[in-house]
């Protein structure tokens, strides 16, 4: 399976996680103060800009270098993003025009959703590769594709609709580069005509609150006897966000 796409869009994204997390991130440097070592905590920027010294002896100075570590290795991923950009030859997002979807769920609604807020009770014994406990092999299989991609996702979050209904998509997760966030429900008894008849008036609140299958919601069938394979979850899923991504910028002229 070929999945190069996919992970050039996912290189990107992370870079600009990492990117805006650091932004709002204090920034750390080692120097001297009349010969002694001393840690700078630097938080703002500009006239807004502060320094904080900890010298080697000073009480907070275990706990600044542990501070300085951190920053350290995060600057590091970064670094080793920014590099794999660079050998990829990849655009990222300021070499490209943003064409903006019409869909309104975007990475701070997905910010704001409750994992696992169902309030039916889940005691199947299977967990997916986040760890949830989830509600049949199917779901464990579509969790375990979501996070083998690479993927940040949550399970059955709190999904507030129109005339304040909830629903609990099986899974969301974002794809930052775009700002969007995504839904994916996993029908797993789709021979049976009950479960049918539920899931189709599921579907139908979906659209008419503006959640459109192939656009913001990926619909996955299986039966009672028959699970899609792994390899096919991830590529769906792979080409549906290289989908998403694609339709959402154009190079700049």
């Amino acid at each position: 399976m070929d999945l190069s796409l996919f992970y050039d869009i996912y290189i990107i994204d992370e870079f600009l996680r990492l990117k805006r997390e650091a932004e709002i991130m204090p920034r750390y440097k080692t120097g001297f103060h009349n010969g002694t070592p001393v840690i700078r905590k630097y938080t703002g920027f500009g006239s807004n800009r502060s320094r904080l010294d900890t010298h080697i002896s000073g009480n907070n100075y275990a706990e600044m270098l542990k501070e300085l570590e951190l920053y350290d290795k995060r600057m590091r991923i970064m670094d080793e993003f920014s590099e794999e950009i660079k050998r990829r030859h990849l655009l990222v997002p300021r070499d490209f025009k943003f064409i903006r979807d019409p869909s309104v769920f975007n990475v701070k609604a997905w910010e704001s959703f409750e994992s696992c807020s169902n309030a039916r009770e889940v005691n199947t014994g299977y967990y997916d590769g986040y760890g949830f406990n989830v509600r049949s092999r199917g779901e464990m299989m579509v969790g375990n594709a979501l996070k083998e991609l690479g993927l940040e996702a949550k399970y059955e979050p709190a999904l507030l609709l129109k005339g304040g209904r909830k629903r609990n998509p099986d899974y969301s997760f974002p794809v930052r580069i775009i700002d969007r966030c995504f839904f994916v429900e996993f029908m797993g008894m789709t021979d049976d005509d009950d479960y049918l008849e539920n899931n189709y008036w599921k579907s139908d609140e979906y659209m008419r609150n503006g959640i459109l299958p192939n656009r913001d919601l990926i619909l996955i069938s299986g039966t009672k006897n028959w699970i899609p394979s792994h390899e096919s979850l991830k590529r769906k899923i792979a080409n549906f966000i290289n989908d998403a991504v694609l339709s959402a910028y154009e190079r700049k002229v």
